[in-house]
């Protein structure tokens, strides 16, 4: 008895130890787990910065009007990385403020025309908590994302899909720029091209040698009971189409698609719809109205442009420099041919991207006033469905989406 009561005795205190010990080894365990989610959630913040920097500096290929050869490539490189810079600096990494020196951004890769790239690399050393315990006090975070502007052209590429497009048919006929010439526009050799036959644009470049910056009249009589609107769903109803002219309209284009124009005078819904559209509802006026937000060129005369908020602006402050407006639209271009009265249809072959300056309503017609910001094909005839997944920079495949403010699409791709 005394044998077993001794054996018991030397082992008092074992679970203790052992439970002791597996407290410490789960404590060490569960900080590390923390400092682990802790990073986890850092890398996850970092993409998202570098995410929202690259798609910023996209646009800046857009916007600047480079991708119709408005600014230079030099130019464009120094307006897409402050854009991708001051966007990634909005954000936050592991409770952190982001700072300049937390970004890199490469220059921007021109080599694929129509298809520039840019890429944003965002690091950050963020502390550690319990893995100091193994002599690890901080861990570098970092995140890389690449973000394309793609406007398609004569080269392979994927179906740009167009919508939230205004009802409003412009002619591929340029008054200004007659070289080369349209030889289906109306006034023999008085026109050239927008949108080249081979997808190309005719005259890139800022105004007077380019159309980026060229003045344009929409809604104007071309023969008699027909003026250059759309009929979206073919109904030939005034209400659809001023419903159209203030909202995205759901149908989707590409190039090579069918559309009605429409028949009458629509110049009551027509004159109150834009007024409506460039005041954001605040002056549906029936004889004419001007933007709320304006636009004018930067300084020296030459794209880009800086587009700026007025006081019926819902949005933004009076003032404020701004990218995206209700003044900024996108409308199909058709061949350019002669438009006979009466259920007569166009066929898509390109896009222009327009600033609505203002309506003016005179006599039985309305002047709207435009600015031309950029053009653009819309890709290859009869290409792929709508809807089709794949494509991308580096194929041929699939569709990508644009139109309304946007125009060309802006998207992240993988890095080539």
């Amino acid at each position: 008895m005394k044998f077993w009561k001794a054996s018991n005795e030397s082992e008092r205190g074992a679970t203790l130890l052992i439970v002791s010990a597996s407290l410490v080894a789960f404590l060490l365990l569960s900080g590390l787990a923390i400092d682990l989610v802790a990073l986890y959630l850092g890398r996850s913040e970092a993409q998202r910065a570098a995410d929202a920097g690259a798609l910023a500096g996209a646009q800046q290929f857009v916007l600047s009007g480079f991708t119709s050869g408005g600014v230079s490539q030099g130019s464009v490189t120094t307006l897409a990385t402050n854009a991708a810079t001051a966007a990634a600096e909005q954000n936050s990494v592991g409770g952190q403020t982001l700072t300049s020196s937390d970004i890199t951004v490469p220059t921007p890769d021109f080599s694929r025309a129509g298809n520039p790239l840019i890429t944003v690399q965002v690091s950050k050393s963020l502390p550690t908590f319990f893995m100091k315990v193994f002599g690890t006090n901080s861990v570098n975070i970092g995140a890389t994302a690449t973000a394309e502007a793609f406007s398609p052209g004569s080269g392979a590429g994927p179906t740009f899909c167009a919508t939230c497009l205004k009802p409003f048919l412009v002619p591929n006929c340029d008054p200004v720029h007659t070289t080369p010439t349209n030889p289906v526009c109306p006034g023999g050799g008085n026109y050239g091209y927008f949108i080249n036959p081979d997808g190309t644009i005719a005259n890139p470049g800022a105004y007077p040698t380019g159309i980026v910056g060229e003045p344009w009249t929409l809604h104007t009589d071309q023969v008699p009971s027909h003026w250059y609107e759309i009929a979206f769903d073919c109904s030939q109803s005034g209400s659809n189409f001023a419903t159209d002219v203030q909202h995205c309209s759901n149908n989707v284009f590409n190039c090579g698609s069918t559309l009605c124009a429409l028949d009458g005078n629509k110049v009551g819904p027509n004159d109150q719809a834009v007024s409506c559209l460039i005041t954001y509802g605040n002056g549906c006026k029936s004889n004419g109205n001007t933007s709320t937000d304006s636009i004018a060129l930067n300084a020296g005369g030459s794209p880009p442009f800086t587009i700026t908020a007025g006081t019926g602006n819902p949005f933004f402050a009076a003032g404020t420099t701004i990218a995206q407006s209700a003044s900024l639209v996108t409308v199909p271009l058709f061949d350019g041919h002669d438009i006979s009265s009466g259920g007569a249809s166009v066929t898509v072959v390109g896009y222009l991207q327009l600033f609505i300056q203002e309506i003016k309503h005179q006599g039985k017609d309305d002047f709207i006033t435009t600015t031309v910001l950029g053009a653009s094909s819309c890709g290859t005839q009869g290409g792929n469905a709508c809807g089709t997944t794949g494509g991308g920079n580096t194929g041929g495949g699939g569709t990508v989406s644009g139109g309304g403010a946007g125009f060309i699409p802006v998207r992240l791709v993988q890095a080539p």
